[in-house]
């Protein structure tokens, strides 16, 4: 799903109008009676289950990459901000932190063939250590 929403540069945003523009895109029902963070809250659950984008135009654009090359071949303006790598232990704990209270204890198990285990710590692993949340 590609979401395009037409922000102004002012400094305020219409935090309002931005949600009801996601909600239409996702044909989302629209209650003007709701708190802007209930409302918030709805649409994170809503997009988790698709695949989108959402493109903010006027505004500045936050870049994330695992490779300095793409800054520079986005033509980046602003400094990076370079992020550490956690090492496997500290990355594991992350992963385990992140995780509902059964999956934990799905991967918790320490049986010789636990197969969600091994899955968990491929995820874990293939973000190669930076701290992402998943």
């Amino acid at each position: 799903v590609v979401i395009f929403i037409e922000v102004s540069n002012s400094e305020t945003l219409n935090t309002v109008e931005i949600q009801q523009t996601i909600s239409e895109r996702l044909n989302l029902p629209w209650n003007d009676a709701e708190p802007i963070a209930k409302r918030a809250k709805f649409l994170i659950k809503a997009l988790t289950r698709k695949r989108f984008v959402i493109l903010l135009d006027d505004s500045k654009l936050i870049l994330t990459t695992r490779y300095r090359e793409v800054c520079f071949q986005m033509n980046a303006q602003r400094s990076l901000i370079e992020m550490r790598i956690l090492g496997n232990d500290a990355s594991w704990e992350l992963f385990l932190g992140k995780l509902s209270k059964e999956a934990s204890a799905s991967v918790g198990w320490l049986g010789s063939q636990n197969d969600t285990r091994e899955h968990a710590m491929k995820i874990a692993q293939s973000c190669g250590g930076l701290p992402l949340t998943f």
